[in-house]
């Protein structure tokens, strides 16, 4: 099978690509270290994964400090047991409704309008996010809301 390199000089290439790419090379990211930020939740939802699986995703924005507006993301595949208890245990933390509110029936459609009520809600507050590493994985813990 034959790529189209004309094609993809259309859509990424030319110019604009170099500008951008000497634009991008200026700007320096720098990964959040572990510890505490105060934070915004911007997005919440439920997505999949890269396997297929269903997968709980969030995005919070640091709302102060030398990382404002740096992202912080959570995902947690959910699928049975143990993950979707990791998964309910942290949109509990959020504090948004009830914790007896947040539960998962078996239903996806319900869980997922769940997670927008939850996102919805949410978009007024301010929340304590403790960011830290456990091997390869980042965990996420809100400690205040």
């Amino acid at each position: 099978m034959a790529i189209d390199f004309d094609k993809w000089n259309k859509e990424f290439g030319g110019a604009e690509a170099v500008k951008e790419l000497e634009e991008a090379s200026k700007n320096e990211y720098t990964e959040l270290a572990d510890g505490t930020y105060l934070c915004n939740l911007e997005k919440l939802e439920l997505g999949e994964s890269k396997a297929g699986k269903p997968m709980v995703k969030g995005m919070f924005r640091v709302v102060e400090g030398s990382h404002k507006n740096q992202c912080i993301f959570y995902n947690q595949v959910f699928t049975r047991g143990f993950p979707q208890h990791k998964a309910l245990e942290f949109l509990r933390s959020l504090e948004v409704f009830d914790s007896s509110e947040i539960d998962f029936d078996g239903d996806f459609n319900a869980f997922n309008d769940l997670l927008l009520d939850i996102a919805e809600e949410a978009a007024s507050m301010t929340f304590e996010v403790v960011k830290s590493h456990d091997g390869e994985f980042t965990r996420l813990e809100v400690t205040e809301a």
